[in-house]
């Protein structure tokens, strides 16, 4: 008899059962993400490792925003240093405003970001009870 060969799996699976508790928890926090399920488990794994920040579905959608700002931000400068090279450039203290603005926008971008990456991803370990790396004792590494 022949036997069916089946094609190695690309990607690692688990599948695992839950208690009704530990579902309804991630039940909640399916709706709170706005993600799938396996998405949310897979984030929760990335950030229990600190291995990058924890974003809610709407920041990242803020965050694709903010890249667009950037981009249009890089543009500007990109702009100013062409005209520098061609000798079209003005005084320095005419362009002030010019460049106190893109400060200005820069920064806002990084406030923004940085609330997002670190008080939502801290937010998230106090609440599913998991100390962050400043709170880990030296007993704990041991």
């Amino acid at each position: 008899m022949a036997r069916s060969v089946r094609a190695p799996r690309r990607k690692p699976r688990l599948r695992t059962e839950l208690s009704e508790a530990d579902e309804e928890r991630l039940q909640e926090a399916v709706a709170l993400f706005g993600l799938p399920k396996a998405e949310v488990v897979r984030r929760l794994i990335r950030a229990s490792v600190q291995a990058g920040p924890a974003l809610s579905a709407e920041n990242t959608r803020a965050v694709v925003e903010l890249a667009s700002q950037v981009r249009m931000v890089g543009r500007n400068l990109a702009q100013v240093l062409k005209a520098i090279h061609r000798g079209q450039a003005v005084r320095i203290e005419d362009t002030e405003p010019v460049w106190r603005g893109l400060h200005d926008v820069i920064a806002s971008i990084n406030d923004e970001l940085t609330e997002m990456t670190v008080a939502y991803g801290s937010k998230l370990r106090r609440e599913a009870r998991l100390a962050l790396p400043a709170e880990i004792s030296d007993e704990e590494l041991a």
